[in-house]
């Protein structure tokens, strides 16, 4: 029988072929970076058997290229050697790597275990990928490679959105339908886009909602751009001054508050809309009043225009209608403001407010009114301090 084609035979002389092929290489599976300059370890452990060495250049971190092909970075140099250092190839591959990493001397971690590092102090977009580090062994047999792979991916964060968003149409008025725009990019991994509404007085925005659309990676910069809206948004006056975000957010970057990240916000809106019913306030507040007492009336309406522009358009108008007469007469006041001094029975009657406004060639009014009874008595003077912030007229009218 010819031992040599026995399979016992084979079977150990393979093991005697491979009995030295001790030496173990060992990385991170994955390693996780940050664009910019956010320094990363790529960091390899191997070991050394008995009869095995490792010498000069047998230590190599290499980096996978598009065409799949693995070029080398930098060369290792063992501990135990002396008068050669680490260096980087002088490829345009390790050139490249070498304005921007740092090698470490290699350094025993254990017994027969040793640790090579290269840094990479710039995170670049295209440094995306797998490297490698492999060690070879010479043993009395001969000499094989161990090798172990790592793959880079390159995160970034996402920023703030290019431009302040800008309602469409620019010029609102009420009921209308708006439509807001807002780009970013939205780092990566992919983060979001999300919109909020900040009406006036109203300390918590509200929450509109988050963009729909799938994000396209942008050439070159290994990050996502994304184009949001908001569309088929019914204004009313409530919008008025109110102003509209959209904030952007992913993985690195947060926020106590969603609202609070990265962010655009539109100018104050401003919603045209008609006046509303004015309401009028008296001081002292009563309707009865003896001879020769003081009193203001105080109207006041919302509207855009506010009636408080006070020109031909956009004003407030005091009229006066004795009681028991048909005719109103107009009252000199200011922006609402009417000082009733001095009152009289005459002066009875029913005060009318109005207030104007006006847009895109039309006109709007409300109004609003009050009856006042003057009693007569005993005539009494009122001593009233009153300031500067509105001019206080007599009655001009006819009895």
């Amino acid at each position: 029988m010819d031992l040599r084609r026995s399979p016992y035979f084979l079977i150990s002389l393979f093991m005697i072929y491979n009995c030295c092929d001790a030496g173990t290489v060992s990385t991170k599976d994955n390693v996780t970076a940050r664009i910019g300059f956010h320094p990363t370890d790529f960091e390899c452990t191997f070991t050394i058997d008995a009869d095995e060495s490792v010498h000069a250049g047998d230590i190599l971190w290499q980096v996978e290229r598009p065409s799949g092909v693995y070029q080398i970075i930098a060369e290792f140099t063992p501990p135990d050697v002396h008068g050669k250092h680490n260096q980087f190839t002088s490829t345009a591959t390790g050139s490249e790597f070498k304005s921007r990493a740092v090698l470490y001397d290699v350094v025993s971690s254990g017994t027969n275990t040793y640790t090579a590092v290269f840094r990479l102090n710039e995170i670049k977009c295209e440094d995306e990928g797998n490297f490698r580090c492999l060690v070879g062994y010479t043993t009395s047999t001969g000499s094989y490679n161990q090798s172990s792979e790592v793959s880079l991916m390159v995160t970034a964060p996402a920023e703030q959105p290019y431009r302040a968003p800008v309602p469409v149409p620019e010029i609102i008025e009420e009921g209308m339908t708006v439509q807001f725009s807002c780009s970013a990019n939205i780092g990566k991994p992919p983060g979001n886009i999300k919109w909020w509404r900040f009406r006036p007085n109203k300390s918590v925005p509200d929450y509109l909602g988050e963009l729909s659309t799938t994000p396209t990676m942008v050439p070159g910069v290994c990050t996502y751009n994304v184009t949001s809206s908001i569309s088929r948004l019914t204004v009313s006056r409530d919008d008025d001054r109110s102003v509209f975000r959209c904030s952007v957010s992913n993985a690195l970057v947060t926020a106590d508050r969603d609202y609070d990240t990265p962010h655009e916000d539109t100018k104050p809106l401003h919603v045209y809309y008609k006046v509303s019913t004015p309401v009028i306030e008296m001081n002292p507040n009563t309707t009865n009043h003896d001879v020769g007492a003081f009193a203001i009336l105080s109207c006041n309406a919302k509207g855009y225009p506010s009636p408080l522009i006070d020109n031909h358009i956009n004003y407030f108008l005091w009229t006066f209608r004795p009681r028991g007469k048909g005719d109103d007469v107009i009252l000199i006041s200011n922006n609402g403001l009417l000082g009733l001094q001095n009152l009289q029975p005459e002066n009875s009657g029913r005060y009318t407010c109005t207030a104007h406004n006006g847009f895109s060639g039309q006109t709007f009014s409300s109004q609003s009114h009050v009856d006042i009874s003057v009693h007569p008595g005993n005539c009494h003077t009122v001593n009233f301090e009153f300031t500067g912030w509105v001019q206080i007229q007599n009655l001009q009218h006819d009895i």
